[in-house]
């Protein structure tokens, strides 16, 4: 049996020997100095135990302590073998697997220790393990003594049969005089997986960018660093490479450069991220192109950039130009036709000539200074023209009868906002004129007519018609009266003010005429 090495053992041999020399040179000594060779033995000996306990000493404070650290390590970098993620096997020359870490069993799908005296060859695809020129075969069963090879994308096989791949790492190292190699695998299928759709998602991008209908662009330190080829169509160009690198203001034409630098800068700033705007550009051939662009501000390559979407609009220019003309005349023709209506129900009461007109003028002025918009105070004017066209029903001996109207004939006048709604209900109108029309001699507390509506129930707009009507009519002269001027007509709104008439209309009514200073028309 082998005998187990020990160092106290050698340490004792030493100190043994260093007495023996220790002694024979005390002896010697003593030879020659006629002293008493017992001194120097006891000497000697004394000197070979200090030797002895500094030896001992040296071993127990230097060498022990690094015995243990180097086991220490050892284990440390077992323990971290055992724990990697990424398989680790040694081979030798031939490709013999000589030993593997865990990783390297659960990534191929073996049990613990079947791998090892197994040739590499069992872990690659069989088009792979027999190819002379792959990857294990140029440095493995290499000739060259000196090969290390770098990182390299390979398939693997499992044990099922599966390939997948991973990227392998072979470095080369001795062993007592052999060549050695360690093969650290990690299997990249998330990456691989990863990186294809990143490659088709790109691809899918490029694509849409590509063949957009509308032109990209990007704009960076004022140039044009990519446009897309619908952009370089749009400006009349045959390739997208001939707008590179040229100045953003050359695609611009010079009465709107500053507003376009302008925009970017603000976008640039952070100011306004975001903004859609329009300006005419100069196209290859000389001629302009009314564009319309949305750009953003965003990063290209690590810096601040805009990107933009930009159409060709002056198709949509001319179009809405042509709309506006086209609803312009419409306006006029619907105002037009409202205007003979009005004539014609003048015609049958010449007495009242005007107050259609005028009470129309009053709605509008008294809508603008409840604040409504432009087209909602032409729906206004519309049924001011409108609100007594029923008064054509309405035989001429009655509107024109001087003295007091009897039952019968009152039952008529009021009657004629119902006749008026019948006449418009079915127009189209883009504003609620029937219905202004029949609401306008309602009042506040339910006492108008026909339908007796309070408050909320009857629609603004009739609340400033009724309004209007009552102030126009007051001030004017009529067959049965003469006029009654304007400071009594503002006298009854004041009596009728939340009662009669809306708190708001009523004082905007006041307002208008006693601070503004508001004329009746003629």
């Amino acid at each position: 049996m082998q005998q187990r090495y020990s160092p106290i053992r050698h340490f004792l041999l030493l100190a043994a020997l260093v007495f023996g020399v220790e002694a024979m040179t005390m002896l010697a000594l003593d030879y020659f100095m006629q002293e008493n060779t017992a001194r120097w033995i006891h000497a000697a000996i004394d000197a070979s135990v200090m030797t002895t306990l500094v030896a001992v000493f040296t071993w127990r404070l230097f060498i022990t302590p690094l015995r243990f650290a180097m086991l220490s390590e050892t284990a440390q970098a077992t323990a971290i073998l055992n724990d990697a993620i990424d398989a680790v096997i040694t081979l030798a020359k031939d490709g013999t697997i000589e030993s593997c870490n865990p990783a390297a069993e659960r990534m191929f799908g073996y049990q613990p220790g079947v791998l090892l005296s197994k040739n590499i060859k069992i872990l690659m695809p069989q088009s792979r393990a027999g190819d002379d020129d792959g990857y294990f075969a140029r440095h493995v069963g290499g000739r060259n003594d000196q090969t290390i090879a770098r990182h390299e994308e390979l398939e693997a096989l499992r044990k099922d049969g599966t390939v997948f791949p991973v990227d392998a790492s072979l470095t080369e190292f001795r062993f007592r005089g052999l060549r050695r190699f360690t093969c650290i695998i990690r299997d990249i299928t998330e990456r691989k997986r990863v990186e294809l759709e990143l490659t088709e998602s790109t691809a899918q991008f490029r694509a849409l960018v590509e063949q957009s209908i509308a032109g990209i662009s990007i704009v960076q330190d004022g140039k044009l660093v990519y446009v897309n080829p619908r952009y370089a169509q749009i400006l009349g160009y045959g390739s997208a490479e001939e707008l590179i690198d040229r100045d953003m203001t050359e695609v611009v034409v010079e009465a709107d450069r500053a507003r376009v630098l302008e925009n970017q800068r603000a976008q640039i700033e952070g100011k306004m991220p975001s903004l859609s705007y329009s300006y005419a550009a100069p196209k290859k051939d000389g001629s302009a192109v009314e564009i319309g662009v949305h750009g953003s501000a965003a990063t290209y390559r690590g810096r601040l950039a805009i990107i933009g979407l930009m159409q060709d609009i002056s198709e949509k220019k001319r179009a809405e130009e042509l709309i506006s003309q086209y609803i312009t005349q419409l306006e006029k023709t619907l105002l037009g036709t409202v205007q003979v209506a009005t004539t014609l129900s003048e015609m049958r009461d010449p007495y009242t000539a005007g107050h259609e007109r005028r009470v129309a003028e009053i709605a509008v002025a008294l809508g603008a200074e409840l604040g409504f918009d432009k087209k909602r105070l032409e729906g206004l004017r519309v049924a001011g023209h409108l609100h007594d066209i029923s008064k054509i029903t309405i035989p001429a001996e009655i509107l024109s009868k001087p003295g007091k109207l009897n039952a019968l004939e009152f039952m008529m006048i009021q009657g004629h906002p119902q006749a008026g709604y019948d006449v418009l209900k079915n127009v189209e109108f883009p504003w609620p004129v029937a219905e202004v029309v029949l609401q306008h001699h309602e009042r506040i507390d339910g006492s108008g007519y026909p339908q007796g509506l309070k408050g909320e129930a009857i629609l603004l707009d009739a609340r400033i018609m009724a309004v209007a009507d009552v102030v126009e009519a007051m001030s004017s002269h009529r067959p049965y009266r003469a006029g009654l001027g304007i400071e009594m007509a503002l006298a009854e709104i004041e009596r009728g003010r939340g009662s009669a008439y809306d708190v708001d209309v009523s004082d905007a009514c006041l307002r208008l005429f006693r601070e503004k200073h508001y004329q009746l028309a003629a």
